[in-house]
């Protein structure tokens, strides 16, 4: 169960990066960036 939450977590992450990466080439999106950050120590502890 852990292992199947922590594959969609990395699904869900690398989407919302590419996500980001093309809203970053037109807005400035500052959030997003910092967001995925704090969401990425959380899954680290």
């Amino acid at each position: 169960n852990i292992w199947k939450k922590k594959t969609y977590f990395s699904i869900v992450h690398s989407y919302s990066l590419a996500k980001s990466r093309s809203f970053s080439s037109g807005n400035e999106h500052p959030k997003p960036k910092g967001f995925l950050g704090q969401q990425q120590q959380t899954n680290n502890k």
